[in-house]
């Protein structure tokens, strides 16, 4: 890759040679192999595009009712992990979740939306 037409976006991705994917990879010193760890940023793929938990983290924050807020990757099988909440509510509502969905959806693109909030007691 010879990077980005920006000289300044290829200089923050590039170092010693090296494309920085965000990938993290151990590299086994007898075979050269490269061996997949994880992703540095937290992020979930769903249909192919890229999901920021903390982005739908900040819109949910925002809501008078959200104390403390977790996005996670559900499994989708072949369609990669869909985004929920994981909600703690400062007082109880009585079917929150869908104002909750409501909010968030309406404010993201549709390949962002979260497909369902579970409101827990506590969240770790």
């Amino acid at each position: 890759m010879l990077g980005y037409k920006d000289p300044k976006e290829t200089a923050k991705v590039f170092r010693d040679g090296w494309l920085m994917t965000g990938d993290l990879v151990k590299i086994d010193n007898n075979t050269g192999l490269l061996y997949f760890k994880g992703v540095k940023k937290r992020m979930l793929k769903f249909k192919g595009y890229p999901i920021f938990p903390r982005d739908l983290e900040e819109i949910l924050k925002n809501h008078p009712l959200v104390e403390e807020v977790k996005v996670v990757g559900e499994d989708a099988g072949t369609l990669g992990q869909q985004p929920v909440a994981l909600v703690k509510l400062k007082e109880k509502k009585p079917n929150v979740e869908e104002e909750l969905l409501n909010y968030v959806n309406s404010r993201v693109a549709l390949y962002k939306r979260l497909k369902k909030v579970y409101v827990v007691d506590k969240i770790e």
